[in-house]
């Protein structure tokens, strides 16, 4: 992918790591640009697309304000569901193979 191509999905990463550790309270719209450094209108642009992935939404109430949206919580927790699973087998199978014979 040539560096162009790339500006809009490192925008977008940018801004969903911006708004880590904003659920309750959100940030505006000109916070997320100064803290990516980028142009409201552009970032603007990244949010719609981003809030149409269901990946950030607007508060209800409070629209000029932007947090994430529980789908990504909902894929942390899917991983993390997944990874217990994987713990799970992993520790069956060395009980099986450390237990001794008689």
């Amino acid at each position: 992918m040539s560096a162009p191509a790339q500006q809009p999905v490192r925008r977008a990463l940018r801004l969903i790591f911006a708004l880590q550790g904003h659920t309750l309270d959100g940030l505006r719209l000109k916070q997320l640009a100064d803290s990516i450094k980028a142009t409201p209108s552009t970032v603007l642009r990244d949010l719609e697309v981003l809030a149409d992935e269901g990946i950030v939404e607007r508060i209800a109430g409070r629209d000029e304000y932007w947090r994430l949206s529980p789908r990504l919580i909902q894929l942390a927790r899917a991983h993390e569901q997944e990874m217990a699973r994987v713990r799970q087998r992993l520790e069956e199978t060395e009980q099986r193979y450390s237990r001794n014979p008689n």
